[in-house]
């Protein structure tokens, strides 16, 4: 997006020079850092506020939890997960896994009954 290279670099220091003049470059300069300066303490400022908001909110548990870079030393356990957010109870799910079977072998039976007629 901003790929500026050294020959770019060079031209706007050149038309910089020629634009306002070598006498004025160095109060732009010093106006340019006073400007970036203040919008890196606006940076700086919207962070203390929301760092602020989400010590004030208790909210550092939840943030901690969402952090995965700091669980690196953590192993998650899938299976362990499944079994302790299992969503259809034990009879449920083995009654859907006889209709699911019953399906398939029902399927199978219409398939061979196609193939013998042909």
């Amino acid at each position: 997006m901003l790929d500026f290279g050294w020959p770019e670099l060079f031209l706007i220091i050149a038309v910089a020079i020629i634009v306002i003049g070598p006498n004025e470059i160095p109060a732009v300069m010093i106006a340019l850092g006073r400007i970036f300066r203040r919008f890196q303490y606006i940076k700086f400022a919207i962070s203390q506020q929301f760092e602020d908001v989400m010590r004030d909110a208790d909210l550092d548990d939840i943030r901690r939890s969402v952090n995965f870079e700091a669980k690196d030393d953590v192993v998650f356990d899938e299976a362990a997960a499944d079994d302790e957010y299992d969503i259809l109870p034990a009879e449920e799910l083995a009654a859907l896994k006889r209709q699911d079977e019953e399906v398939t072998t029902a399927k199978a039976k219409r398939d061979k009954a196609e193939g013998d007629d042909e």
